[in-house]
């Protein structure tokens, strides 16, 4: 493989990474708004057909980004001699599994706290 090669390669595996990661991240802001929104107004059965369609999507997007970047830090191990900056050898995928990772657990104790909320059963002591 040449530089170029390289440098293409490299470049497509973090944009296709960093494009999942933000289609994750929209599809996040997007879940807990319209929980926030309309959570107290939805069924319980609405609210877990939401929390399924999001995890579904959640999960999928995510991993394709997980996955991009191990792409990426795979040729930073084979090709070292044209990496320039150390900052390339940062643990993207350990760093984009716990960010997806927590990101997933926050939601669903937030919808877990509007479902206890719009029950009755939580009167805002927590």
């Amino acid at each position: 493989m040449t530089e170029m090669d390289f440098v293409e390669a490299l470049n497509l595996h973090a944009s296709n990474g960093i494009n999942a990661f933000a289609i994750y991240s929209t599809l996040t802001f997007a879940f807990l708004s319209a929980i926030y929104v309309a959570g107290a107004k939805l069924s319980k059965i609405e609210i877990l057909l939401l929390s399924f369609l999001y995890l579904t999507w959640a999960v999928s997007f995510s991993m394709g980004a997980i996955v991009h970047m191990q792409s990426l830090e795979a040729l930073l191990r084979e090709y070292p001699s044209f990496v320039r900056a150390r900052l390339w050898y940062a643990p993207w995928s350990i760093m984009g599994t716990a960010m997806t990772g927590t990101g997933v657990v926050v939601c669903f104790l937030y919808v877990r706290k509007t479902i206890r909320q719009s029950a009755g059963v939580d009167h805002g002591n927590t």
